[in-house]
């Protein structure tokens, strides 16, 4: 019951203003092709008529910007609903603290290790246990989220939000992570 109310009342003022902005539309684009009475200087009345079919000068036949604003805009397409930047990506960050769960794929990671066994080690060493991978899997995550954390100090620091590559290179320096520049 109330929103056939809240509808009616919506199509009520929808209607109003339109009927305003119609109105104010046919006011600002001047003469008509009706005749429309005018007082003179010596104050007899003159009748003058203008066809429609030439723009007053300096105007476009396009039509005017108060008409298109006075078009109802389509009812059936819903606007789709938007965060404000940020909102979402701290929502994330708070939901990935909570969480202990590994953040890397654990097939793409297995994958990764695979290859660079076989680029660095003795062709004899193929095999790897579940536990291993799973130990080289949280070491990788915590050295990469230190890492972050550290360049993101050198972006704050450098008063900017923006990670960008300089900061890895500081906190890596600073810190004695990973190989020396």
């Amino acid at each position: 019951m109330a929103r056939t109310k809240h509808f009616a009342s919506r199509a009520r003022d929808r209607n109003r203003t339109n009927a305003t902005a119609s109105s104010s539309a046919a006011a600002a684009e001047g003469p008509s092709a009706t005749p429309t009475r005018r007082e003179g200087s010596q104050g007899e009345a003159q009748q003058t008529a203008t066809p429609t079919t030439t723009p007053p000068a300096g105007r476009k036949k396009g039509g005017t910007k108060r008409t298109k604003q006075a078009m109802p805009k389509s009812s059936n397409k819903k606007k789709t609903f938007r965060y404000k930047p940020g909102t979402v990506a701290l929502r994330e960050i708070r939901h990935f603290q909570k969480t202990t769960k590994l953040l890397i794929p654990a097939a793409s990671f297995i994958r990764e290790v695979r290859s660079v066994t076989q680029i660095f080690a003795p062709p004899d060493v193929t095999r790897w246990t579940a536990e291993a991978l799973m130990a080289i899997q949280e070491a990788a995550e915590d050295f990469l989220i230190g890492l972050f954390s550290d360049a993101m100090l050198c972006a704050i620091h450098a008063r900017r939000v923006t990670l960008m590559r300089k900061d890895f290179e500081l906190a890596r320096r600073l810190g004695g992570k990973g190989r020396p520049l």
